[in-house]
């Protein structure tokens, strides 16, 4: 009885406080009995890290009776997993670009270093929002002599540190080039395409979700190669294409990861490529100590995600990182967790021929 009335009160609640497009997602916690009882409920609910022994589930609110049918002992952990990041005040956020700051970011960037960056609206979001794309290579030589890399951020519109990190990486190449050798030659060697905000329209509101759909499982994928894509990943699968990108990194916020293929099984890739995997991750993990492996066998499996979508359609080398412990640490941290990645994501990049 204790339970249905739990339920009840949840979907009163949800009906009056969320629509399909910007649902309330509540988390719990559950321990599966078997990996097969694990991947049923990744097959309908989002799994988003392994947590004392069991793992935490995102449900939208309204789905809360479907789920606990599901998954009756499971326990509630957050009612509204973006309720605090939308209480945050301005000053308890200062040190993170809001949208406006980050378009002004790239912009200046573009003004400032012509000679190095070039500025793309690849597309819109659902909400008619720029999808922007700033392009850092020198010119000493062609684009078909530079191998392009695609380096991404907030896919999840509440990772805001993602966005941080993905700017000082930025930041640092512009203000190094023809001052640090190392630095100098990659932007030499590639063409490295940022792009700071996948998901505008959840980053706007600060919640996960782009529109009512988890962004990182709406790739298409080998059981559902015809998937239709919210326009704000179906924009980036279209900029990845037209590109030709050849390796690519998604920040995420976070648990510390470094992770590869393939999330939607636990089989393992071939034995060529996981060993490479597996030696171009331990070589980045030597610098910040993140866990690495193959995303299903690190954490979970996960239907739909980016880095499985580049490596199978494109035979990318492409990478998920977790970032920090946190999605929003205090500004006082952005500057160290920025410095975690970055002697690892220059290896990455290095290691790309």
């Amino acid at each position: 009885m204790k339970r249905i009335i739990l339920s009840l009160f949840f979907f009163q609640l949800s009906s009056l406080a969320a629509t399909p497009q910007n649902p309330i997602l509540s988390s719990y916690w559950f321990f599966p009995v078997s990996n097969n009882a694990l991947r049923k409920v990744a097959q309908k609910f989002e799994i988003v890290r392994k947590l004392n022994g069991g793992y935490e589930i995102l449900v939208p609110l309204q789905e809360t009776l479907n789920f606990l049918n599901v998954i009756p002992e499971a326990q509630l952990l957050e009612l509204d997993i973006s309720s605090s990041l939308k209480n945050k005040s301005r000053e308890e956020l200062q040190g993170y670009h809001d949208f406006a700051s980050v378009q002004s970011h790239l912009q200046s960037i573009q003004q400032k270093h012509p000679e190095l960056a070039s500025l793309e609206h690849y597309g819109d979001s659902m909400e008619k929002r720029p999808l922007l794309a700033l392009k850092l290579t020198s010119p000493n030589k062609t684009n078909s002599e530079k191998t392009p890399i695609l380096l991404t951020a907030s896919t999840h519109g509440d990772e805001l540190i993602t966005v941080e990190v993905l700017f000082g990486l930025l930041d640092s190449l512009v203000s190094n080039y023809g001052k640090d050798s190392r630095l100098s030659k990659i932007l030499n060697s590639f063409s490295i395409y940022f792009v700071p905000v996948v998901n505008p329209d959840g980053y706007v509101r600060r919640e996960r979700y782009a529109n009512g759909i988890d962004p990182n499982r709406d790739y298409p994928w080998p059981q559902d190669s015809n998937h239709k894509s919210n326009p704000c990943i179906s924009a980036i699968i279209k900029f990845y294409e037209t590109h030709q990108i050849k390796a690519s990194i998604d920040f995420h916020a976070f648990g510390e990861m470094i992770m590869y293929p393939w999330a939607y099984t636990y089989n393992s890739l071939p034995s060529f490529e996981d060993n490479t995997f597996d030696s171009m991750t331990t070589r980045m993990a030597s610098f910040n100590g993140y866990t690495h492996g193959q995303i299903s066998k690190v954490i979970y499996v996960a239907q739909g995600s980016s880095a499985d979508y580049y490596h199978w359609k494109h035979q990318a080398w492409s990478l998920g990182i977790e970032v920090g412990t946190q999605k929003v640490p205090s500004s006082s941290q952005i500057s160290k967790i920025t410095q975690q990645n970055m002697e690892s994501t220059w290896t990455f990049i290095e290691s790309i021929k």
